[in-house]
């Protein structure tokens, strides 16, 4: 008989209670299992070998024999419901449990990891969120970005030093001026639906999402792409773009089928990249290995990653926010299992590549002065903010930030006049915990000052929306930049990109940002990138546009599950490299 229907006799008898001896005839037994002694003495035998409950019978009629019954009902249904898990049977699970989605939720987590099914590679995962649908031309937040990126390809990547690398293209060349750029496609690509890329889809593609207002920005120098050749895209531009093809590496320009740009378009998501989408919805995403990615295949077959309330997990798996500062040298490569005992700590952390900033807000209903400005860049320091943090205890994995990415030198002001401030101040975050902690505590420290304050959390796309439609009217706001693995292409749409950046500067600095980073497209190679934005980040903080805050310290943690597991950009396990030696 199966532990499952052997299950629902123990439930029976386990009113009678656990870790006792309990004097009881066979016929008892049998009436209380609602079956026949002949019946009730092959289950006690069955449960007995299981060792879930001790049966000591005596010989004779009506005999009182010794019954212990050894677990808990609560501890047998987490144990049988924990093997249905680990062989991919949610459902069953889930009935076990009674549909009871805490505990379940806790089990998804105690068996979260690489396992083997059925010969197949399996990943589980857990996240303290659903994500949204994984379509490359929509704003992203982090996540739903690294997700992207293993669902999508582009027609080349641009790696860690901004050298551009093959993908869907395996060669690419421009002319002497940068306005022409050719990419050479390699033969037999097809989308997770079988749909063949080509160059006359990829120009139909790219000829849309210039139409888009997501892509105007990025694409305003574009005049057309043609397709003389099925191999052969060309791009022609208005303007030269010496970095043209580390902007084609961001993962807004993932190569995706036509009819998936149409707004009312419901289909499931179709991609060219490493994992194809099987299942995606409010409780659980669900990915499996591409037979014909066009380069080395996953080595995971399945990745299933559940979403549960993070109040409910005794210990998150990916997070950036990990509660305390730590110092020392941040590690950019390998993650080792906290329950390895030779593993150094700080092999388990990276400071991200990217910024939690403070904006003063030009277009608010009543903008600050740039004397005001100037002083409360002298009161809200990344040292007073984390402060307040500490006394709230609402700290997080940080380093103070100077400048909005780690390696740019520390920008140094001079220590401003006290000026008068308004009796009330307003500040604008969307819904991320270290962002809204952030945004609690400085409006403390206004507070402080006689200052009212009020905190507006919104959702992610909500803030984007209002700053696209220029209704953002906080006087300040509460934002980060995260960048993607292209870091150097990723860096310049950090500035040249991001509508709430853009919107709250002002049309002044706004305008002569845009110029600023247009000239350097025409002027500088991709691999230049990060040198020759430096100056123009750092002019936005002494202008006291933008005051940095802190850098995120991020953590990835899989005690004993996932060992020697690459951490990415976006602070998330490299799934597609993990293997098991079983």
């Amino acid at each position: 008989m199966s532990d499952l229907n052997l299950l629902r006799y123990y439930t029976r008898l386990a009113p009678m209670g656990t870790d006792q001896e309990i004097k009881i005839a066979l016929a008892d037994v049998a009436n209380t299992l609602f079956t026949s002694t002949r019946h009730a003495r092959n289950l006690l035998g069955d449960m007995h070998k299981l060792e879930w409950l001790s049966w000591h019978p005596k010989v004779g009629r009506n005999q009182r024999s010794t019954l212990r019954l050894n677990i808990e009902l609560s501890d047998l249904k987490a144990r049988l419901a924990t093997k249905q898990i680990e062989q991919g049977k949610y459902e069953k699970a889930l009935s076990i449990l009674d549909n009871d989605e805490r505990i379940f939720g806790q089990l998804l987590q105690s068996t979260s990891g690489a396992s083997i099914r059925e010969g197949r590679l399996h990943i589980q995962l857990t996240y303290k969120r659903p994500f949204e649908k994984l379509v490359p031309h929509q704003l992203h937040r982090s996540s739903e970005r690294y997700l992207i990126r293993q669902i999508y390809c582009c027609l080349v990547s641009s790696d860690f030093d901004g050298q551009l690398q093959p993908q869907l293209a395996h060669h690419w060349q421009h002319d002497e001026k940068a306005l022409e750029w050719t990419f050479y496609l390699r033969p037999g690509l097809t989308f997770h639906n079988g749909q063949p890329i080509d160059a006359h889809s990829i120009a139909n593609l790219f000829t849309r999402l210039a139409e888009l207002d997501h892509y105007h920005p990025d694409l305003d120098h574009l005049l057309h792409v043609s397709a003389p050749m099925d191999n052969k895209v060309v791009f022609q531009l208005s303007q030269p773009d010496k970095g043209f093809g580390g902007l084609l590496s961001g993962i807004k320009f993932s190569i995706q089928p036509l009819q998936q740009l149409q707004e009312n378009y419901q289909g499931s998501v179709i991609g060219s990249g490493v994992f194809e989408v099987i299942e995606h919805s409010n409780t659980k995403l669900c990915m499996q290995a591409f037979e014909h990615y066009y380069a080395c295949r996953a080595l995971t077959d399945l990745v299933t990653i559940w979403q549960l309330d993070e109040r409910e997990l005794k210990q998150k798996q990916i997070e950036t926010n990990h509660p305390e500062k730590q110092t020392g040298h941040a590690c950019h490569y390998y993650l080792t299992s906290e329950l390895d005992e030779q593993a150094d700590p700080e092999q388990q952390t990276r400071i991200e590549d990217g910024c939690m900033f403070l904006l003063f807000n030009q277009i608010s209903a009543n903008p600050l002065t740039s004397e005001q400005q100037r002083y409360l860049s002298g009161i809200i320091t990344p040292d007073s903010v984390y402060q307040q943090l500490d006394h709230d205890g609402k700290t997080f994995g940080s380093e103070h930030a100077y400048n909005i990415l780690p390696n740019w030198h520390k920008v140094v002001r001079p220590e401003p006049e006290k000026v008068e401030l308004p009796s009330e101040l307003s500040i604008a975050v969307y819904d991320y915990n270290a962002l809204v902690n952030c945004a609690n505590a400085i409006a403390k420290q206004l507070h402080a000052l006689g200052i009212k304050v009020t905190v507006n959390v919104y959702s992610f796309r909500e803030l984007n929306r209002r700053s696209e439609m220029h209704q953002l009217h906080e006087t300040l706001i509460v934002h980060n930049i995260n960048l993607d693995d292209n870091r150097h292409s990723s860096a310049y749409s950090s500035l040249f990109h991001n509508p709430i950046l853009q919107a709250s500067i002002g049309d002044k600095a706004q305008g002569w940002l845009c110029e600023s980073l247009k000239h350097l497209r025409k002027e500088t190679p991709l691999n230049l990138y990060l040198d020759a934005l430096e100056p123009i980040a750092s002019s936005l903080i002494n202008q006291y546009l933008i005051l940095p805050l802190f850098h995120h310290r991020q953590t990835l943690r899989f005690h004993g599950v996932l060992k020697d597991v690459a951490l990415t950009n976006w602070g998330w396990p490299d799934i597609r490299n993990v293997w098991s030696a079983d």
